[in-house]
């Protein structure tokens, strides 16, 4: 990589919705802008470039946008089958990356993806973008000062029912494509759990489905064994196209209670008799829109300018990957797994 330079280039890879989100949020950064775009079809790429950045270029192939020495960060806005083997060429390409959820979707994927990052000399971030939700931020300083004492019970769901309408509908009813319930959508769930307690030791899920459109089960649930002794569950279910997005957070502790954002700390408030609601947004959305972006591709610019930590890079991310892959496998064998945590 060249000396770091104060306005960086950025090739975006996809122009799917997400896509569309990655380029407002670069056009809102002073220090970045989009200097490449590049799509499975060319038309979708030249529609992207002329709404979101005219003097872009546009490439037909993503190895010929990677050459492009223009190019510092590449932002991977790709089905998930794509994700860990385009990001393995970033790494290679030897450019900086935003890579979206999920970072991988087979134990094959995570090692590559794995050993790929941990020689990369570029910096990362990958879109588990509750990390910079408010309301998580809200609860990450109010365990930061154990609002609630010591945790022994983490609670995390995501459930998103899928309709015909979601975009990417054809494609994410499909294993191959997207790797599975737990993958696809309970990556938020696992990644907030590690985010918000810290890190898992062994898993034991069951599953099930309740829609016939998907080649893969819809629903699973496991129960969860952290490192410290401390338990848990996740689950992620795509099955719920009748009510509207959940995601749920419970956290348990020696001194009180969280349930999504609504507090009970004998700590804070050692008067109360009931929940107190803390003011913020809940994560409640599914939609790409309300996503902070924003500020996760702030982060990473802030990440490789002035070498500012960053939330969640490749290595991180791996983490949570390998534990919904264990939820996974663990419901197919019907035993528990554990996780290795590499």
């Amino acid at each position: 990589m060249s000396p770091v330079k104060e306005l960086l280039g950025v090739g975006i890879r996809g122009a799917g919705q997400v896509a569309y989100e990655h380029a407002r949020a670069i056009n809102n950064n002073p220090n970045l802008y989009i200097a490449a775009v590049c799509s499975r079809t060319e038309e979708r790429a030249r529609k992207l470039a002329e709404e979101c950045a005219p003097n872009a270029r546009v490439y037909k192939h993503y190895e010929e946008m990677l050459s492009d020495q223009k190019i510092d960060i590449v932002s991977i806005c790709m089905p998930n089958f794509l994700h860990a083997v385009e990001a393995i060429q970033a790494f290679k390409a030897e450019k900086h990356l935003i890579l979206e959820k999920p970072a991988a979707i087979t134990y094959e994927e995570l090692d590559n993806l794995r050993s790929a990052a941990q020689k990369a000399k570029t910096r990362s971030v990958v879109s588990f973008v509750a990390r910079w939700h408010p309301m998580i931020k809200n609860l990450r300083s109010l365990l930061d000062i154990k609002a609630i004492g010591n945790i022994y019970y983490t609670e995390v769901d995501y459930w998103h029912g899928i309709k015909e309408t979601f975009s990417s509908y054809n494609w994410i009813r499909k294993k191959e494509f997207a790797g599975g319930a737990m993958i696809t959508g309970g990556c938020h769930a696992a990644d907030l759990a590690r985010f918000l307690k810290g890190e898992v030791k062994e898993v034991f899920a069951y599953r099930c489905k309740a829609r016939d459109d998907f080649d893969y089960y819809t629903t699973l649930v496991a129960s969860i064994q952290f490192q410290d002794g401390t338990v848990g569950k996740l689950s992620a279910s795509l099955d719920g196209v009748n009510f509207p997005y959940q995601l749920n957070i419970d956290l348990l502790g020696s001194d009180g209670a969280i349930r999504d954002n609504r507090i009970y700390s004998k700590v804070l408030f050692p008067e109360q008799d009931d929940f107190v609601v803390i003011s913020s947004p809940t994560l409640n959305s599914g939609a790409v829109h309300h996503h902070p972006f924003q500020q996760e591709i702030d982060n990473l610019t802030e990440n490789i300018l002035h070498d500012a930590p960053v939330l969640s890079d490749v290595l991180d991310a791996c983490k949570s990957i390998e534990i919904v892959l264990a939820i996974e496998k663990s419901a197919a064998i019907g035993k528990p797994v554990k996780i290795k945590g590499v």
